[in-house]
């Protein structure tokens, strides 16, 4: 690996990371994780279980990239 391929390779590491942390920030989806508040319309309706994972990894991804 040669000095230009590894500064292309931080380059990219760095803009991959940015756009994970953007879409922490800012979310993909608006899913509080309140099924009640929805009702039938929140896509995760029938599987609550799947729902809580989902928030537990964004929870986790904001505490590894620092966001509040």
């Amino acid at each position: 690996m040669n000095l230009s391929t590894f500064i292309v390779l931080c380059i990219l590491i760095c803009i991959v990371a940015l756009d994970i942390r953007y879409l922490m920030k800012n979310g993909i989806d608006s899913c509080s994780g309140d099924c009640g508040s929805c009702g039938p319309s929140c896509k995760w309706a029938n599987d609550v279980k799947k729902a809580q994972r989902k928030i537990r990894f964004q929870k986790k991804m904001k505490q590894l990239f620092q966001m509040k």
